[in-house]
């Protein structure tokens, strides 16, 4: 029921693999394979184009890997907690707890990722002029000149000066520095990025029509997925810069009804669903400990004759996957880790033990209040 899988751990950090990652593999195995090795290498059957497709397709995978393990790396090395990180069809990203302490950690963390890509760019295309030389296999040598580009390009795309690109962090890091003013800055980088992103948009219609319609449609595509993480990262700077003050343990809902983990679901629908009001639930083991979180929109997934069969921790989104906090947490730093998947919750656990739970409607309660304060002048 989860839509990626975790590969283990790299350096220290999780690494998670969206399942859209294999739609990417294909696609660029299947470019390589029917355009751009024939053309680079001719000569060699369809099964060997096929190979070394995948084959650079995995390495490119890897290179994103790389990006991200640097960002997470200079985080840690500043200060910052890192989650993990996450490959999926636009890339990878590396999830931080918490925000960089100083426009210099901000810059650096943005930087390193694109400089990475850099260096690769140049290892790679090392490798293949010396591969020539060598008169080593031409589809070697056109794989190896292949991920030189391709590194070269997502360098210069994650350049770009607009959020949530690494461009649009560093261009984040620098007007704080000017203004002194985080949150100021992060609201013009994620309008840029806004605009960035119409651009890429535009640009992508006017391809089309042109004739380029591949070409146009994946820059619409990735204009449209800009736009999305940009508006949605513009929400939550705003968010964090309203509610900035305010802990977690003044706006999260106490006490938490919690359901047993090893009931059937039907019978957790009809002793906690049903009678209750709300949409999600932890579930706790026989020892009490927090196993999961059951959601309605989980529940949902699970076709109605398999219900009498499966247990509500089979059905939960596991402890390891949920957003947790402390009480004397900001709320603002909790925010920015809230995910589509739990349905934008957080659990609050002190010293082990459950004490609360944030939910959308705990944080538009506080955004709303703040509003109100706001217009008392207050």
């Amino acid at each position: 029921m989860r839509d990626e899988v975790r590969l283990g751990t790299v350096a220290g950090f999780p690494v998670a693999l969206n399942w859209s990652v294999l739609v990417i593999v294909l696609l660029l195995a299947w470019g390589l394979a029917e355009g751009v090795l024939p053309e680079t290498a001719a000569g060699h059957a369809a099964a060997t184009y096929w190979a070394a497709g995948v084959v650079g397709a995995l390495l490119l995978i890897c290179s994103l890997l790389a990006h991200e393990l640097a960002h997470a790396i200079v985080a840690r090395r500043a200060g910052v907690e890192v989650e993990g990180l996450t490959l999926w069809v636009f890339g990878g990203v590396a999830r931080l707890r918490g925000e960089p302490p100083t426009p210099r950690a901000d810059f650096m963390i943005a930087v390193v990722g694109p400089a990475t890509s850099l260096v690769l760019a140049l290892v790679f295309g090392t490798a293949s002029l010396l591969a020539a030389v060598a008169g080593l296999p031409d589809l070697l040598i056109g794989v190896a000149a292949w991920l030189a580009y391709v590194n070269v390009v997502l360098a210069v795309f994650n350049l770009v000066p607009g959020a949530p690109l690494d461009g649009g962090r560093i261009l984040r890091a620098a007007l704080w520095r000017r203004s002194g003013d985080r949150d100021k800055a992060g609201a013009t980088a994620t309008s840029v990025g806004q605009a960035v992103a119409y651009g890429l948009v535009m640009l992508g219609l006017m391809a089309f029509l042109l004739g380029d319609a591949v070409g146009g449609l994946w820059l619409i595509f990735i204009g449209w997925f800009l736009l999305t993480a940009a508006r949605a990262e513009h929400a939550v700077s705003t968010a964090e810069h309203v509610l900035r003050g305010i802990s977690v343990a003044e706006v999260m809902s106490t006490p938490v009804q919690v359901g047993d983990a090893d009931l059937r679901v039907t019978d957790f629908i009809d002793r906690h669903v049903l009678s209750g009001r709300h949409s999600a639930y932890p579930v706790v083991d026989a020892g009490g400990a927090v196993v999961g979180l059951v959601t309605l929109a989980r529940l949902r997934t699970l076709a109605p004759a398999q219900r009498g069969t499966t247990r509500a921790r089979d059905v939960a989104l596991p402890l390891e996957h949920l957003v947790t906090a402390s009480p004397g947490e900001p709320l603002a730093g909790v925010l920015a880790r809230l995910d589509r998947e739990s349905g934008g919750r957080a659990l609050v656990f002190d010293q082990g033990r459950l004490v609360g739970i944030v939910t959308p409607v705990d944080v538009a309660r506080a955004l709303e209040t703040r509003a109100l304060v706001a217009q008392d002048g207050g």
